[in-house]
């Protein structure tokens, strides 16, 4: 009797067969999530550099986001150079910068989604009524903004403005780490109240230039919750005060989200 003390070709191919399939099938979903995992983390890391230098210049200069300029620069040697402007204040307090411009070589699409399903972000944000618990009075409705039906039983109420969807209107803060901050230039006097009428909003782009240049968009996004395959590049965000937060009920997932 013959002994056998390997493998025929025909098991070999098959086995490798098999292996390539189920590679094919995990692959994919492996880097997804790992993509999701760095994108989280740069993005939370780029909000919380945000808010430092926002306290950095309150401790510096006594002013934080409620007094801000629009920044009046038209090209790349003149952003963040006018007094007052959100690119000045984030150039003397953040030393990673290493420029602002007006947009990438390929300009990201500003739209969650896309082709015929892409929709512009909407901020959603909460402004104080005013009156007391028997008779709340709703705030002023912000230009283009949409407000909820009735103040909620805490005294507050949800406000919905839909984002610029250009990029030339904005300008991008880049940081040496690769991370940009794109925010809109005339963003001025970004109150607490007002941060939505007055444009104080913007994108923080975890990876720069490279793709996939796309704005976050969670399926479950209202529940709290974003899959990790779900998490993209381009968060918005808005800021007023002493904060900058997510924008969106999707950036919001990703960063309060488990």
């Amino acid at each position: 009797m013959t002994k056998r003390f390997g493998f025929t070709l025909a098991e070999v191919l098959i086995t490798l067969g098999i292996i390539g399939v189920v590679a094919a099938m995990t692959i994919p979903t492996l880097i997804s999530n790992t993509n999701g995992a760095q994108f989280k983390t740069a993005y939370k890391k780029a909000l919380s550099t945000l808010n430092q230098a926002v306290l950095m210049n309150i401790a510096m200069e006594d002013t934080d986001l409620s007094t801000l300029a629009a920044d009046t620069g038209t090209s790349s040697d003149t952003f963040g150079t006018n007094a007052g402007s959100l690119g000045l204040m984030l150039k003397g307090r953040m030393q990673s910068a290493t420029e602002i411009s007006d947009s990438y070589t390929t300009a990201p699409t500003l739209t969650e989604g896309s082709g015929d399903d892409a929709t512009t972000p909407v901020v959603t944000y909460t402004l104080n009524c005013t009156g007391s618990a028997d008779n709340w009075t709703p705030p002023a409705d912000p230009a283009n903004g949409e407000l909820a039906d009735e103040c909620d039983s805490d005294g507050t109420i949800k406000v919905s403005v839909t984002m610029d969807a250009t990029p030339a209107n904005y300008a991008k803060y880049s940081f040496a780490d690769g991370t940009a901050f794109w925010y809109f230039k005339n963003a001025h006097d970004c109150t607490d109240s007002a941060a939505v009428q007055n444009n104080c909003y913007g994108f923080i782009d975890v990876n720069g230039a490279t793709g996939p240049n796309t704005v976050i968009s969670c399926a479950n996004a209202d529940a709290g919750s974003c899959e990790s395959s779900e998490i993209t590049d381009l968060f918005p965000v808005i800021f007023h005060g002493q904060t900058f937060e997510p924008a969106t009920a999707s950036a919001r997932a990703v960063l309060f989200g488990k």
